[in-house]
């Protein structure tokens, strides 16, 4: 299987997203612009996904470039929204 070097679209900030399905775990991601719009996409794929336990896998700012993880950070802003 070929390896996905860039995401596919050109926002600053991706985030991929795991969640339960009834047979084993399925990935959606979030995107944004800005760290304010990237952390609301996040929770509305939380929220859309609530019922099947979702988790952040993956942050990454300039996902197409430098990849920088950046998912720590976005736990705890995430942390401190609940």
């Amino acid at each position: 299987m070929d390896k996905l070097f860039n995401v596919p679209h050109d926002f600053k900030y991706h985030a991929e997203i795991i969640y339960e399905t009834e047979d084993s775990f399925g990935f959606t991601d979030a995107m944004g612009n800005t760290l304010d719009d990237f952390i609301d996409d996040i929770n509305k794929r939380f929220d859309k996904y609530k019922d099947r336990q979702p988790d952040l896998s993956e942050a990454l700012l300039d996902p197409n470039g430098e990849k920088i993880n950046i998912t720590y950070k976005v736990r705890t802003i995430l942390k401190k929204g609940e």
